[in-house]
């Protein structure tokens, strides 16, 4: 079946000077390097907007986290405690995660984001219900019920960023949304550890609470464009099934989707590995505690802002499938790095590459879909983003640490830079004509010649 035609969005292209060389008499005087960096995107009221919520709630997140396994392990000393709520917030994403996609294809997305904010800032709470180990099943069942509303959530937030920025912001805009996790992953565990050491676990559940309520704020504030729907039936007419099938349809018959989302969960990879082994790493090879995976930790986040904040520049240079095999190589190149690292700032070195390599290809993949995927169908097909994304994750640290107890933490880190870097060589020939066609959409059609990997 012919490929579905990509449907540009109807944004202004905005015209700029070929780039020249990057000199320091070439950068903005009146701003720092970061400043200047960033300048495209703080212009963008309502990304701006939608990203520091984000940051927040998922900040917020992290501190349910550690409160839950604070609570966990003071009132069970069976591991099946920490296991349950884990598989609570895994089936609730595999079993609703696509009607999520078709939610956010029918209702006005802004209202489903703002819905399910404010449902799981109640949720959240029932968690201060739970006194002693026969309350815990309220704990699980709260920790399913925010997975699955946050099956409706994101698939909702993934389609509307492309409404919210013009074209040549969307790798940046994703790249920073991808990076506000990596940032969240290093600043929630300080700051939960801090509130459930000075307040007790009831604060950290409280707080969470409240960050859902600021996200809910935030985007009441944002302007997002009524959802654009080109179908020639009504989706009233249609049953939830239908409207999946319609999705999952799509993307059979888009060759260029079907080469973009394995990619996607490949890229998942390498970072799941860092984060789940690092810690026993460290302490192996150079003696290092929770100090020095503190500050690796930070060097990830570091990482991850810059790598959102340099994407809009690398965009406008290189085509999106050279950005995500290139990165996806230096970051299999981080990984080994780390590995061998022979002394601490060599690891820190590292893990900052890595941070920003893992955002810019993340971001780069998340815009080959939502580019080549028109408006009225892009919730469901961000919803089987999400899914791929997080059995990517799931299965990376699994392995991760089944083998890791066989084969050496250092052995798995070596594996998983290979497969990394060699899924960024074959990204540079599998994605290429998709990523020539991304671009001439992103950059007015002919109007400017896409680069390929014969010109670097």
């Amino acid at each position: 079946m012919e490929e579905p035609t990509v449907t540009l969005r109807q944004t202004p292209i905005i015209e700029e000077r070929e780039p020249g060389p990057l000199t320091v008499a070439a950068l903005p005087r009146r701003s720092s390097i970061g400043l200047w960096l960033l300048e495209p995107l703080l212009g963008q009221r309502d990304f701006m907007l939608l990203w520091v919520g984000q940051l927040l709630s998922q900040i917020g997140d992290q501190c349910l986290l550690i409160a839950a396994v604070t609570l966990i392990t003071h009132l069970s000393s069976s591991p099946l405690a920490l296991l349950i709520p884990a598989l609570s917030l895994a089936l609730p994403q595999v079993l609703f995660g696509l009607v999520g996609g078709v939610i956010a294809d029918r209702i006005d997305r802004k209202w489903v984001m703002i819905a399910s904010d404010l449902l799981r800032a109640l949720l959240v709470l029932a968690a201060l219900l739970v006194r002693t180990s026969g309350d815990l099943w309220i704990l699980y069942l709260a920790a399913a019920g925010l997975a699955m509303v946050g099956a409706f959530f994101y698939p909702a937030r993934n389609a509307s960023i492309p409404n919210l920025v013009p074209d040549d912001l969307l790798l940046a805009a994703n790249g920073m949304i991808q990076g506000s996790y990596i940032l969240a992953l290093v600043l929630g565990p300080t700051l939960a550890g801090s509130i459930v050491e000075l307040w007790g676990w009831p604060a950290a559940i409280i707080f969470d609470s409240v960050t859902f309520v600021v996200s809910a704020v935030t985007i009441l504030l944002i302007s997002i464009p009524p959802l654009r729907n080109g179908e020639s039936h009504p989706a009233s007419s249609r049953t939830l099934w239908q409207d999946m099938r319609m999705g999952l349809g799509f993307i059979y018959h888009s060759p260029s989707l079907r080469r973009v989302l394995p990619v996607t969960g490949v890229a998942t990879l390498g970072i799941g590995a860092v984060v789940l082994l690092a810690i026993p790493h460290l302490k192996v090879q150079l003696g290092a505690g929770g100090l020095e995976y503190g500050g690796a930790m930070s060097a990830l986040g570091f990482g991850s802002i810059l790598g959102g904040l340099v994407a809009t520049r690398l965009s406008r240079r290189f085509s999106l499938h050279l950005l995500v095999g290139w990165m996806l190589v230096l970051a299999g190149g981080a990984i080994v790095g780390f590995a061998y690292a022979p002394d601490y700032l060599v690891v820190l070195f590292s893990v900052v590459i890595l941070g920003m390599c893992i955002v810019i290809a993340r971001g780069a993949l998340d815009t080959m879909v939502q580019t080549l995927t028109p408006d009225e169908v892009r919730g469901r097909v961000q919803s089987a983003v999400a899914l791929i994304v997080a059995a990517g994750t799931a299965l990376a640290e699994g392995f991760s640490a089944f083998l890791g107890h066989f084969l050496g933490v250092q052995t798995i880190f070596v594996a998983a830079g290979l497969v990394t870097a060699a899924a960024g060589l074959l990204t540079l020939s599998y994605l290429r004509e998709t990523g020539l066609q991304v671009w001439k959409a992103l950059h007015g059609g002919a109007e400017k010649e896409a680069p390929d990997i014969l010109d670097i």
